[in-house]
């Protein structure tokens, strides 16, 4: 299979819709002649000259049938790693006769549980591409005017109909802030975190950006893999860091590499406030050890702890003399960005009244809130979170009711008696699912939150975020089956969840 080069616009950038990071082509209005599923395959498109399925020409593309009916085909795409988006590669390599005279995009935020028939005719769709003409038999480039909001799925139209055999969404990663918020360390370079390559000294045989893949390597040739150098010195590659973090701990693997593993690796490091320039990318200035000359052996994954934590925005990890490695995993913990950091000083400064608001607004019950106010000042965002877990699970069942009666019943819009404005506010926003579902869904939820209530003298709780009608009502039927013990704690556990979701909320609106 021959590789599809990336378009020199989009070098810097990470294709969104990469099938490795789990993209997915959920549905299409038609696929008769060759499956969606084609669009992600990696490589460059192939042709099979004189073959034929049982409906026509094989084509390795998404190909529809001649539309005799007024409309265009579309199919929608989950991303496999969520971000901005910067531009298309839209290639129509082999379809001559047969290609869309023109394409458009929209995009969306939802659930990556979401389904087709959730996404279809769902309201949030926005324009990201107008309608724009494309070549028969062509790699076209389409570049967004500027990058868009961060989107989940997309959706590709093309006017009216045809084939497409591959397409690439570009652009920059952009995960859910709250990747970075719980207190165990994450890796602070993968692609699916933001990670990205700033420079490299050789790549002859694999990328660097193969370094960053979630999973193992299935083979040598999926890693960063450097030629044979025959003058003093070492390979390198730059890596950007998804977050300015402490890294703790590398996992360096040199899966498959056998014969052609490197002796050693050394790993400097750069904590930059702006964006380095390509002379300090590439020079000796500015940059620091992390990690000391350390021995690499063949087909092994290695352990290698820095002597020290350290602040860290971009890493340089040598590889000597050359060679190949399979995986790289950064792990350690983000510190705050700015706008993090003043959300956080803000919450510190409240007066005693007012931070007790903002703290019964994550979580009703006053125990929860007078175990936060004597945790101030938090010194960061994680240290926030942590704080609020302990502080709820230090609860008592006294102190866990009193959490659940500030709650409105699912599928009710009015305010319990002791929510806040904010929480009031956060409660309609997180039931949303219940909104224009089926009279009899909500009839039932009705009666049978009256059964809860009945059977465990406390409000059906659960986290509604991104749960139909349907799926609540079908948790609350199973949940009615337990005991009161266990519903007490069923209900915490879900109560614990609203807590976290709620304290992010707040976070970004004042601009974390």
């Amino acid at each position: 299979m021959s590789s599809q080069p990336v378009p020199s616009e989009f070098a810097h950038l990470v294709d969104l819709a990469s099938d490795l990071t789990g993209t997915f082509v959920l549905w299409a209005t038609d696929d008769y002649f060759a499956p969606k599923e084609n669009l992600l395959k990696p490589g460059a498109p192939e042709w099979r000259e004189g073959e034929y399925t049982d409906r026509g020409k094989w084509m390795d593309g998404w190909e529809s049938q001649r539309r005799r009916e007024p409309g265009h085909d579309s199919c929608i795409i989950r991303l496999g790693t969520p971000g901005r988006i910067h531009g298309l590669l839209v290639d129509t390599t082999w379809f001559r006769g047969n290609a869309p005279q023109e394409i458009g995009l929209d995009g969306i935020v939802a659930s990556d549980t979401a389904t087709a028939s959730e996404l279809i005719d769902h309201p949030g769709w926005r324009p990201l591409v107008p309608r724009t003409a494309v070549l028969p038999h062509h790699p076209n480039i389409v570049q967004l005017a500027a990058p868009s909001e961060r989107v989940t799925h997309v959706r590709l139209h093309q006017f009216p109909d045809g084939g497409v055999s591959r397409l690439r969404v570009f652009g920059e990663v952009a995960p859910e802030p709250r990747t970075f918020w719980q207190p165990a360390a994450i890796d602070l370079c993968a692609i699916e975190n933001g990670g990205t390559v700033a420079a490299v000294s050789d790549q002859f045989f694999g990328p660097p950006s193969n370094l960053l893949l979630p999973g193992r390597g299935v083979n040598m040739g999926d890693g960063w893999e450097t030629k044979r150098r025959r003058t003093p010195g070492s390979d390198w590659c730059v890596l950007r860091l998804a977050r300015r973090g402490v890294v703790q701990r590398l996992e360096l693997d040199t899966h498959f590499f056998k014969g052609n593993a490197p002796q050693a690796t050394v790993v400097e490091y750069l904590d930059a406030r702006t964006e380095p320039s390509e002379a300090v990318l590439r020079g000796a200035e500015g940059w620091r050890p992390l990690v000391e000359k350390t021995s690499l052996v063949q087909h092994r994954r290695h352990i290698i702890e820095p002597s020290r934590p350290l602040a860290v925005t971009h890493l340089r990890v040598h590889i000597f003399p050359h060679g190949g490695v399979n995986r790289l995993r950064i792990y350690g913990h983000a510190l705050d960005t700015p706008g993090e950091a003043v959300a956080v000083a803000a919450l510190n400064a409240l007066p005693v009244e007012a931070a007790r608001e903002v703290l019964l607004s994550f979580c009703g019950a006053k125990g929860f809130a007078e175990r936060l106010l004597v945790a101030r000042p938090f010194a960061s965002v994680r240290a926030l979170f942590q704080a609020a877990e302990d502080a709820f699970w230090a609860s008592d069942d006294t102190d866990k009711l009193a959490a659940f009666a500030a709650h409105p019943r699912i599928g009710q819009s009015k305010a319990a008696p002791s929510q806040t404005h904010q929480s009031a506010s956060w409660s309609a926003g997180e039931q949303s699912g219940v909104q224009g579902a089926a009279q009899s869904v909500t009839e039932r939820l009705e009666n049978l939150n009256d059964a809860y209530f009945d059977k465990f003298g406390f409000i059906f709780i659960c986290f509604a975020t991104g749960r139909t009608a349907r799926q609540m009502l079908e948790l609350l039927e199973e949940r009615l089956e337990n005991d009161r013990a266990t519903e007490i704690e069923n209900a915490a556990r879900e109560q614990a969840r609203i807590t976290r979701l709620r304290i992010g909320k707040w976070l970004l609106a004042q601009g974390a």
